[in-house]
């Protein structure tokens, strides 16, 4: 009410101009109204919703595995001889966050955002998250796995892990040369906890 009013006499001339071109109009003239790129099909977000599900129980199962056994040798294998508790504490995080919430918004296969390569990403600023066809195609076990890659993601956006290696090598060397490293590197927790699927 009170736009109409702000607007007054000038509003309702623009809209007695416009009036007749949108009569003009005739109904199916035009491309068919579609959703913006970017937004998931119902597939597609039951997809990431199963994958988020999934992701979820198999972190809680690497903590206990760990709390279970310190000297896992997946652990040595993905965070070489660093200390366990900033590791255990990044991964509670990530199990809190795949508990509790799903991100503010979530795109599926935005062209903008969905270079060759890639399998999903993280928004910095506030946390949405996208998936890529990569994500869509990938296996349900082994490494790279859809629940994997959520995990790869959410700790970006809970525990603020970084990029600093990529692949199954990269994160392996990274853990036996900076094992610092390791552990704010989100492969090394989606391999960690990917190696410890059962």
């Amino acid at each position: 009410m009170r736009i109409v009013n702000w607007l007054g006499a000038d509003a309702l001339a623009v809209g007695l101009l416009l009036a007749p071109v949108a009569h003009a109009q005739k109904p199916g003239w035009g491309p068919p109204p579609g959703p913006p790129p970017g937004t998931c099909s119902p597939e597609e977000a039951r997809q990431v919703e199963t994958a988020f599900r999934e992701a979820a129980q198999m972190v809680r199962y690497a903590i206990r595995a760990l709390d279970e056994n310190p000297q896992l040798p997946e652990f040595r294998r993905w965070f070489g001889a660093g200390p366990v508790p900033p590791v255990r504490r990044n991964l509670v995080i990530i199990s809190d966050y795949l508990a509790r919430q799903r991100p503010p918004a979530i795109s599926c296969n935005s062209p903008a955002m969905c270079p060759r390569g890639r399998f999903a990403y993280t928004m910095n600023a506030n946390g949405a998250m996208g998936f890529c066809e990569l994500f869509f195609r990938a296996r349900s076990d082994g490494f790279d796995s859809a629940a994997g890659i959520v995990i790869h993601e959410v700790s970006h956006a809970a525990a603020r892990t970084r990029d600093i290696a990529y692949s199954v090598r990269g994160a392996a060397v990274l853990a036996k040369d900076d094992p610092a490293g390791a552990a704010q590197n989100a492969d090394n927790y989606e391999y960690f906890v990917e190696s410890l699927r059962r």
